[in-house]
């Protein structure tokens, strides 16, 4: 996977280290899981800034309402209403403690909060606001499984658009996507562990996991599990298009120059416009799939 994003918070937080009287606690044991995922995966200014500047190319003007959906803590919403005075956010998330945990440590602090709506509910039903920019990011779409369900939720997404509107849904693949895996990242003060536990190659179902070690031997297992239907581009295009979306798009990530040490390419973060040019297979590759309203 790239070097940030990964999924939805939330869905199953592991335990691990000793606990009870007279044990010793654990660098995992202490650790809040919402802060690790958001340390470890996001970029919340990096993809705000690209939502920006792709808006105000394609429309020629600048873009004030961000809507994210599925947004566990709300941090990109925040980072969006933060980085001008302008702009406002809707944020929508089932997970109740999740959303909590992000009014209390992202919103509430926020010189934006007031600008900042927090939504406790489903991404399929309608909301007042309309929204210039929607984002589902971290592939949390990816919970639907069936086509009609993935269909439903880009029908609401597009009527909850303003006209002109874009929605960027954030897709990973490549020939590693499809195998049974493991890949460690090392952290300032923990390595990061992607699980790619199984695949179904008739229904494109995964299972995925994150894992967190930490400097004193310590783990969390199973920090966060992901039980998705893995898209591919061509569906999400086609998709988009029968709802209504006058046109996609696609921007395609590119990999730093040099490799780790444990010789991985890891995204760089800036995106290449690929609607209409050839690229090559890659073992991992990170794609926006834009519609435009």
């Amino acid at each position: 996977m790239g070097k940030h994003k990964q999924a939805k918070l939330g869905q199953s937080a592991g335990k691990s280290g000793s606990k009870g009287k007279g044990k010793r606690k654990t660098l995992a044991s202490q650790a809040d899981l919402l802060e690790l995922y958001e340390n470890s995966v996001m970029a919340p200014e990096d993809d705000c800034a690209f939502f920006d500047e792709l808006y105000r190319k394609l429309r020629g003007r600048k873009p004030e309402v961000l809507r994210e959906d599925f947004c566990g803590t709300a941090k990109i919403a925040t980072a969006w209403s933060e980085g001008d005075p302008d702009r406002r956010a809707v944020a929508i998330d089932l997970d109740e403690p999740t959303l909590a945990w992000g009014r209390e440590r992202n919103v509430a602090p926020s010189p934006a909060a007031d600008r900042i709506e927090l939504l406790h509910g489903n991404v399929l039903d309608s909301v007042a606001t309309k929204a210039d920019i929607t984002c589902a990011n971290n592939f949390s779409y990816c919970i639907f499984k069936k086509r009609p369900e993935l269909k439903a939720y880009l029908a609401s997404a597009l009527d909850g658009l303003r006209e002109g509107g874009l929605i960027f849904l954030e897709i990973y693949g490549g020939s590693d996507a499809m195998k049974e895996c493991e890949e460690e990242r090392e952290l300032d003060d923990m390595v990061y562990v992607w699980d790619q536990h199984s695949f179904d190659p008739l229904t494109h179902e995964t299972l995925c996991y994150i894992h967190y070690q930490f400097p004193d031997g310590s783990k969390r297992k199973k920090a966060f599990t992901y039980d998705w239907r893995l898209w591919t581009i061509p569906e999400l295009r086609d998709l988009l298009e029968e709802v209504g979306f006058s046109e996609v798009r696609l921007y395609w990530e590119g990999l730093e120059e040099e490799a780790d040490n444990d010789g991985l390419y890891y995204g760089n973060g800036e995106y290449e416009d690929v609607t209409t040019v050839a690229v090559e297979q890659q073992e991992t590759y990170l794609v926006y799939v834009v519609g435009l309203k």
